[in-house]
């Protein structure tokens, strides 16, 4: 699980350099920075159970919120390497937002169960 997350934090790393041309970069290089930071942090060892599942609920929520247009998107939206219309960047956006809800899940997986073995980080000992 550790050299999957240093791979996705490479993925997500990438996919926020990506971001510095489209119309509201801030915001997609902090999503994706989020996801990216807590791969490292995994790939470390060290899996965070509050902020991975506060973090998919942000995903979640973002995904949700641009469902219509994924549903509605042309298949050329994810085929094509050049956005051919802005209605694509929405689809695009939420499949996003789905990869990255979808990692952050199974970040939890691993982050409860590493505290079912070890227990809660402040039980002592």
């Amino acid at each position: 699980m550790r050299r999957v997350a240093a791979v996705m934090s490479v993925v997500f790393a990438l996919a926020g350099f990506v971001q510095w041309n489209d119309p509201d970069p801030l915001l997609w290089i902090a999503l994706y920075g989020l996801a990216a930071a807590l791969s490292v942090s995994a790939a470390a060892g060290r899996f965070w159970l509050w902020p991975s599942a506060a973090a998919a609920a942000l995903y979640l929520a973002g995904m949700l919120s641009l469902l219509p247009a994924l549903a509605d998107a042309r298949a050329s939206a994810f085929t094509a390497w050049k956005m051919r219309d802005a209605a694509d960047e929405e689809a695009r956006e939420a499949l996003g937002l789905a990869i990255c809800a979808a990692w952050m899940v199974a970040l939890i997986v691993r982050a409860r169960a590493e505290r079912r073995r070890t227990g809660p980080p402040d039980a002592g000992g």
